[in-house]
């Protein structure tokens, strides 16, 4: 019941304004419930070099403060990696560097969560993330932040790097051949699944 409490109120937040009405930096705090997927550091090379082919720089620091992991700003279209904050395992830089991506992909979507009218999918994404991660989500981020950041969590943790780059080519490739929002992650999903 609180699960179906919590997507309401997500839900709800989403509707008072489509998008974003204020610029924002995404940010991912280090929460230790990532479930990483198996990704190497050259999946890492390789989805950097595809956020670059869509106007995505994306920097490495050794100066973060404490907690935080990783760091995407649309306004100059970058995407902070923090070394200092991570252990040097791929898995745990793939799983930030997804979860920005998915933000990228957010914000190539006139800043609309991919999730964007597809109840039934959003309500699995909260099933499947732990309570404690989301308890997390509530507390680290403002309202109209919380199903972006979600979606981000949810994507990193269930898709490896092949389709989270396809995922990312599909949602910022040219405006005339994007698919349509509502159909990116279901058929991802499928293809996963069959």
């Amino acid at each position: 019941m609180a699960a179906r409490a919590l997507l309401a109120l997500l839900v709800a937040l989403l509707a008072l304004g489509e998008g974003l009405a204020k610029p924002i930096r995404f940010h991912q705090m280090g929460s230790g419930f990532a479930a990483p997927v198996p990704a190497s550091w050259e999946h890492l090379q390789q989805l950097e070099f595809r956020l670059a082919l869509h106007g995505v720089k994306v920097v490495h620091s050794s100066r973060c403060p404490k907690g935080l992991e990783g760091l995407y700003d649309h306004r100059i279209g970058q995407v902070l990696m923090c070394k200092n904050t991570m252990p040097a395992q791929a898995e745990i830089h793939w799983n930030t560097l997804a979860h920005e991506a998915v933000h990228v992909m957010q914000i190539c979507r006139q800043s609309a969560p991919l999730s964007k009218g597809l109840d039934q999918l959003q309500q699995k994404m909260l099933d499947s993330t732990p309570a404690p991660e989301k308890l997390h989500i509530l507390s680290a981020y403002p309202p109209e932040q919380r199903l972006y950041e979600l979606e981000a969590r949810w994507v990193a943790n269930t898709f490896p790097p092949e389709t989270v780059m396809a995922l990312l080519d599909l949602s910022c490739g040219r405006p005339g051949r994007r698919q349509p929002t509502h159909t990116l992650l279901p058929q991802l999903m499928a293809k996963e699944n069959g």
